[in-house]
């Protein structure tokens, strides 16, 4: 049957529906698809590897009818071995996918002819072959037909590069299903190879991670292509890893370009001019780059030895011979010429641009569009070192037409950065908010490819400076309504992503491989509870440092360090499942129109901060219009920097002094941003802010900035707050519960916040609150039933220990009876709370944290809202014990009368400040003093009864250990009670005992009207 397949007819032609002429042409080509195919036996069936008398055989056919490998033949290949397929029974088709592949891997090989046709046909054959050697019959034929396929992918010319890398990777990966380093490892290594050189040209996905992938797979490969048994492909591996170091994001700059240049020496031991002169030049060229870059020894000496380099090069790579690599060449002389010290300045930049030029005489825009987009940006650049900024210009907006932000997000960044930064020094703003906005996409797409949630974050850090200068320039441009986009595009990504992964799959099964990350996630928070426990302090008391907030200490050691780091590995996989990571949502930011829409009523108005390195802008934002209040010289440091020093790190060290200095603190903030300009020229009419903060203002309890005669800001206007607009916008599109709120409460989860019992009391009788949907001490207020009861009722508030971690937000606790629920927990698909409506955190510290630079703020308060909340009540610092607990009534109160959320908040406020102390004793004394009293006694009998068991137990017993813990926890809530009932009598005594600030400003609402 092999020897009779060149006589087979061939189909008529009316099929094909071809003309007389192509006809005759097609003939030809059929013809010569079954010579190719009668020069492979049938009885060769290894078709892994080549007999070299038939590939001999095929390349002299192959010589003789170079003509005839064009596309065409493509359709020939496709058509005549479809055909064969179809005619022959199941047992005579792997023979035929068999003698497909070894004349496509022939053809893939071939170095004469049309490269670029050639790949296409060997694809094409590749392609068809496996069809019929699939995974599931044929596994091992499967896999090397995968890892052919690989190889042409990343080779290919034609079709689109970034798709082919992918087609590429995908099928080495494929083919690493099967084949191992135990049971072929030259083919193993060659994949490796190929995947290397895939990741190292990958145009999508993170360029960080792909860099790192190229280089492991590229060590992987040399395990097997030693230097002794592989040489010539062991330096190629070195001359492609050396690329990699070169233009390597991780790790120190420096020492990877030592990396590269050593990696190149050693490609040089074997790529010799003799021998492979080539090879030998290629790698000239790119050592070249290496000592153009090289940031260790002397820097004059690291050019000239770049120049001598590339003229090496030139060499062998002369203009008629390898036109593309000559180009290429005059390409990096170019870019030496541009930043040679030695010579003339003027006449090394001519002689740069000399050679820039030369190159765009091989790289035109439609056969090498990269290659002509580079070209351009590297003239530019040359023009713009002697200041021929209009040339310059026009270069970089050329470049720009292949380097957009979907095809090359990395060289648009660059080239829209340097466009941008050039046209704002020369004032053309709408141009560099051309360049910023393209550079800005471009930083996006990254960051939609980056897999890694941390890696997202710092794309997004990194190019922090590109969102402020193009905020400038609209502002410059008078463009605030695009200076508002652009602020918010930069704030609060990491959040906004959660949220719509959560609202996507609220109510979907959770798969099974996230399933079971979150139980590793659960098991390794239950060995951190455990031993906390073990960590608590548990010396004698120390009356003198007992307080009466809500706040706790964290027993922290390197054990509880060590299984925090592994639960945040656990976190980062679990992003990597995330549908909005894994490419398959991407959230669109927010349109000017889309931000006005949150505003309702023509009295509501959007005040949202935003801090470049010199000013500070505070855009007003209303139904109709939009207007700005510049604060000039008051930059990042001046700003951002004094909050950090003067707020939060005073609460942080000393907070007694903190405490004292707060209203002088705020008042000086108030000055800062000058307030009292803000209301006059920008806020007429208005009396509710939506208040979106900026970095350390995210701290800053914003109704206790003082405005005069006695005021407060939150006197003059309702305030609520967002991280972002979008945020905000994610929880107004969120389905309202309705008006039959069912309401439930987690009280004094550890026994000795005394205040919050009677607070769960007030609570209960204010909304019928069944005992069921009370959480109350330490045998209810569990971690498991608090997860319960989140999932059922539409009102949450909890009241009970919490506590912030600025070193590691995640790690943020909510302190219950048995454990604690960390603010990463609450991130993860396991806390997806659709029907959750209202959470009020009557807790300390569940809205303090460390705002990132990118805008993302990780507090319980936002972690509620990515767990499907519409509304929250959080707590900037330690709160007090008895206030919360009043705030908390006086809050619920209103709100049951009608009031919304930011109203209920202000009277809730108001009526706080306002108590005096004969009010607090006649109306909330008596019952305080009962309970007290009823949970003193139960906690006297508990101690006691714990100091008897003691005592029956062998002193150093584990036994006794035991009860002594237990004696010791009773013995502090006593104390905690005692001092309880000690500071109701002194407030009672006092005109307002919760005038200070300190006492109501702390609660912050966040979210919906």
């Amino acid at each position: 049957m092999a020897k009779g397949f060149g006589q087979k007819k061939t189909p008529p032609a009316t099929k094909r529906q071809t003309s007389q002429w192509d006809s005759i042409q097609e003939e030809t080509r059929d013809r010569l698809f079954f010579q190719l195919l009668d020069a492979i036996s049938e009885s060769h069936r290894n078709f892994q590897t080549v007999d070299q008398r038939i590939a001999r055989e095929i390349n002299l056919l192959l010589e003789a009818n170079q003509e005839q490998l064009d596309e065409h033949f493509v359709k020939v290949l496709r058509y005549h071995s479809s055909a064969i397929l179809s005619e022959v029974p199941p047992k005579g088709q792997k023979g035929i996918a068999a003698r497909l592949m070894i004349l496509s891997y022939c053809i893939h090989e071939f170095k004469k002819g049309n490269e670029a046709n050639n790949l296409e046909i060997a694809i094409a054959g590749y392609e068809i072959a496996v069809t019929v050697l699939t995974y599931e019959a044929f596994p091992e034929q499967w896999a090397a037909c995968q890892n052919s396929l690989g190889n042409a992918y990343h080779r290919r010319f034609k079709g689109d590069r970034a798709e082919n890398l992918e087609r590429s990777i995908a099928c080495c990966q494929n083919a690493l299903k099967v084949l191992t380093r135990e049971s072929r490892p030259r083919m193993w290594a060659e994949i490796q190879h190929n995947l290397a050189i895939a990741y190292g040209n990958r145009i999508r996905g993170d360029r960080l991670e792909n860099e790192e992938l190229a280089i492991e797979a590229s060590k992987a490969a040399m395990e097997v292509y030693t230097r002794e048994a592989e040489p010539k492909t062991w330096a190629k591996i070195q001359n492609n890893l050396g690329i990699i170091y070169r233009d390597r994001i991780c790790g120190d700059k420096a020492e990877n370009l030592e990396q590269a240049i050593a990696c190149y020496e050693n490609a040089l031991l074997f790529r010799t001019r003799e021998e492979f002169p080539e090879l030998w030049a290629q790698t000239q060229t790119n050592l070249a780059s290496a000592y153009r870059h090289r940031l260790h020894g002397d820097r004059v000496e690291n050019v000239e030895k770049a120049i001598v380099a590339n003229k090496a090069a030139l060499q062998v790579y002369t203009q008629d011979a390898f036109p593309a690599d000559w180009a290429g060449v005059q390409t990096n002389l170019g870019n030496a010429y541009r930043t040679r010290i030695n010579g003339d300045l003027n006449e090394n930049l001519e002689m740069a641009i000399a050679a820039h030029q030369a190159a765009l005489q091989i790289f035109n825009q439609d056969e090498f569009p990269r290659e002509w987009a580079m070209a351009q940006m590297n003239l530019g650049n040359a023009y713009l070192n002697l200041n021929r900024n209009f040339e310059a210009i026009a270069c970089y907006r050329k470049a720009m037409e292949v380097f957009t932000p979907t095809a090359f997000p990395v060289d648009c960044l660059k080239a829209g950065t340097t466009l941008g930064n050039v046209s704002f020094i020369a004032g053309d703003w709408q141009l560099a908010i051309e360049g910023y906005g393209n550079a800005i996409e471009a930083v996006e797409t990254s960051r939609t490819w980056a897999t890694s949630e941390f890696r997202r974050q710092e794309i997004l850090a990194e190019a922090i400076d590109i969102y402020a200068n193009i905020v400038q320039a609209c502002i410059n441009n008078k463009q605030l309504d695009k200076a508002v986009e652009y602020v918010e595009r930069s704030r609060s990504k990491r959040l906004v992503d959660l949220m719509a992964s959560n609202d996507l799959y609220s109510s979907a099964e959770i798969p099974a491989e996230i399933q079971e990350y979150l139980q590793d996630f659960e098991r390794l928070q239950q060995q951190i509870d455990k031993e906390r426990g073990r960590n608590q302090p548990s010396n004698d008391f120390d009356n003198s440092k007992l307080d009466n907030s809500r706040a706790a200490l964290a027993a922290y050691n390197q054990t509880i360090a060590d299984l925090e780091a592994e639960k945040l590995l656990i976190w980062e996989q679990l992003r990597r499942l995330d549908p909005v990571l894994a490419g398959q949502i991407r959230v669109n930011p927010l349109k000017f129109p889309s931000i006005q829409q949150l505003i309702d009523k023509p009295t509501t108005a959007i005040i949202s901060f935003y801090t470049t390195v010199s000013d500070t802008f505070i855009f007003v934002v209303r139904q109709s219009e939009i207007t700005l209040k510049s604060c000039a010289s008051l930059g990042f440091e001046a700003l951002h920097g004094w909050i950090s020093q003067n707020w939060l790190g005073q609460y942080v060290n000393d907070k007694v002094s903190w405490k004292k200095q707060l209203v002088e603190s705020l008042t000086e903030l108030a000055k800062q941003l000058n307030l009292s300009d803000l209301i006059l020229w920008h806020l007429e009419g208005i009396s509710e802010m939506i208040i979106v903060p900026h970095y350390a203002l995210h701290q800053i309890p914003f109704a206790a900035l003082p405005i005069g005669d006695n005021r407060y800001l939150g006197d003059k206007f309702l305030i609520r707050y967002a991280p972002s607009c979008q945020v905000l916008e994610f929880c107004q599109q969120r389905p309202s519960p309705g008006n039959n709120l069912n309401c439930g409460t987690i009280e004094d989860a550890t026994g000795d916040l005394p205040c919050a019992s009677f607070e769960g009391e007030q609570l209960a009788v204010l909304y019928s609150i069944p005992d069921n949907q009370r959480l109350k001490g330490r045998h209810q207020a569990t971690v498991s039933n608090y997860r319960e009861l989140a999932q059922t009722v539409q009102i949450l508030h909890s009241s009970h220990h919490a506590q912030s971690r600025f070193d590691n937000p995640f790690e943020s606790t909510l302190i219950l009876g048995d454990g604690c629920i960390t603010l990463g927990q609450l991130m993860t698909p396991a806390w997806r709370l659709p029907q959750l409506s209202d959470v009020f955190l009557s807790c300390c510290e569940t809205g303090l944290g460390l705002s990132e630079i990118t805008g993302d703020i990780l507090t319980f308060s936002t972690a509620f809202l990515s767990a499907g909340a519409r509304s929250v009540i959080s707590t900037l610092w330690a709160v007090d014990d008895l206030a919360t607990a009043l705030f908390s009534i006086f809050y619920y109160q209103e709100w049951q009368q009608g009031k919304n959320r930011p109203e209920a908040m202000r009277q809730a406020q108001v009526k706080l400040r306002e108590l005096t102390g004969n009010t607090l004793a006649a109306i909330y004394k008596p019952q305080l003093t009962e309970l007290l009293k009823q949970k003193l006694k139960e906690t006297d009998a508990l101690r006691k009864s714990s100091q008897a068991e003691r005592k029956a137990c062998s002193s150093g017993s584990s036994d006794y250990q035991q009860w002594d813990e237990e004696y010791k926890k009773y013995d502090k809530i006593g104390k905690q009670i005692y001092l309880s009932r000690n500071n109701l009598e002194k407030y009672c005594q006092e005109l307002k005992p919760f005038s200070h600030p300190f006492y109501w400003a702390a609660f912050t609402c966040t979210g919906i009207r």
